[in-house]
């Protein structure tokens, strides 16, 4: 009985081909939506992880507790001593420290003069800290690069007369410097912005300014595991240093990764949410499709049903017609899934990843496909319900007289 359902689904199918075609199209097409998106999130969220992952060891500590300009490279206006320092190097399990500096200077191009804000840092501590800040030109510095500076977007088309180019000299108190990078815009929130930035290592910082203004500690641990313990010893020891409760925010990268994949998980459930219209959407096809199919073949259902065809046997017809088209619909859509998140995520890497060289990959999950497949059953189930209680509830003498 289940096989001649089936093959009578699929000659109805085949009846009304150019109809069957276009609602299969709509499935296909949700579903497509959905593993592009699913894949394109998961892809973002194990790229993050992975260069997150890489340097788990690290605890970033700022000073007034100011989260923000941890990442943006600004200042609360509050600074770390050399107490702090050596006390936290006394601290059990701490590998290396490393330290970032802010200081204002004057700086003079193509006859304009004007007050910047510098920042200063170790090499490899400005590379991992900005390495997912696109440059717009030039390179970031080098170990062991003299009187060389990196600037922010505004900084070189903005600030002055005249537009800042790589390998221009800007005067800095009265020193030369050669520009090595120029950062994308970025945009900033309130009075800090990243198109402002001019950093430079902590050598030229410290010969340039004579300043130790600490806004900033990178620390590296012995073990992992601990992060989280000495992070928060750190936190006590600045705080009691200052007398304050809340001068230092101690971060580990750890912590970081954890909100960051929650966000992540949170917009790849919103953009899975959008996708889902077209399903919908797509539902409403099968459905009309359905119902007109019912209105169609009336007397063919009368006739079914004169003969000795049950209310069970004409609604397993219907349904087995809207899970077929939705079955087919979602393998289709699987598979112009999977070439729509690539072609999503080369538009990304060419266009907003260009920085490094490591573009982002989509992944598409067993889980995803599985869903997928579900997911176009559920709704092929579920839209053909309604058309086919209708047909099955039809009078056969009703159904036989219609024309």
């Amino acid at each position: 009985m289940f096989r001649d359902h089936v093959k009578l689904a699929v000659k109805n199918l085949r009846h009304r081909l150019s109809r069957s075609l276009l609602t299969l199209l709509g499935i296909a097409i949700g579903i497509m939506a959905i593993i592009s998106l699913m894949g394109l999130g998961e892809g973002m969220q194990q790229a993050v992880a992975g260069e997150l992952s890489s340097l788990s060891d690290i605890i970033i500590v700022s000073a007034g507790g100011d989260m923000f300009s941890m990442f943006s490279g600004g200042s609360s206006g509050e600074y770390f001593t050399e107490r702090d320092i050596i006390d936290i190097e006394r601290v059990q399990g701490i590998r290396d420290v490393t330290t970032q500096l802010t200081g204002t200077a004057l700086a003079e191009y193509n006859g304009k003069t004007t007050i910047v804000s510098l920042t200063g840092m170790e090499v490899l501590v400005m590379q991992l800290q900005y390495a997912d800040t696109s440059l717009e030109a030039g390179s970031f510095l080098h170990e062991g690069d003299q009187n060389k500076i990196m600037i922010g977007y505004g900084l070189a088309h903005d600030t002055f007369d005249a537009d800042i180019s790589v390998g221009d000299r800007i005067k800095i108190n009265g020193q030369k410097f050669f520009v090595s990078g120029i950062f994308t815009k970025q945009g900033g929130m309130g009075t800090v912005s990243s198109d402002t930035l001019l950093l430079m290592n902590i050598r030229d910082f410290k010969s340039l300014t004579g300043q130790s203004n600490i806004s900033l500690i990178y620390l590296r641990v012995n073990d992992v595991n601990d992060a989280e313990s000495i992070a928060s010893t750190v936190e006590d020891v600045i705080n009691e240093n200052h007398g304050r409760k809340d001068f230092a925010t101690a971060t580990t990268m750890t912590s970081v990764l954890e909100t960051v994949q929650s966000i992540m998980g949170l917009l790849q459930l919103v953009l899975v949410a959008i996708a889902s219209i077209a399903l919908v959407v797509a539902s409403i096809g099968i459905m009309n499709t359905m119902l007109t199919s019912v209105m169609e073949r009336t007397r063919e259902i009368g006739i079914m049903k004169a003969i000795g065809a049950t209310n069970k046997d004409i609604m397993s017809i219907f349904i087995f017609e809207g899970i077929l088209v939705s079955s087919i619909g979602g393998i289709f859509g699987i598979i112009l899934g999977v070439f729509g998140s690539q072609a999503l995520t080369l538009i990304l890497n060419n266009y907003f990843m260009t920085m490094s060289g490591s573009g982002l990959t989509p992944v598409i999950t067993i889980m995803s496909v599985v869903l997928a497949v579900a997911v176009s059953i559920i709704v092929g189930v579920l839209s053909s319900l309604y058309p086919a209680w209708k047909a099955a509830r039809m009078s056969p003498i009703e159904a036989v007289r219609y024309e």
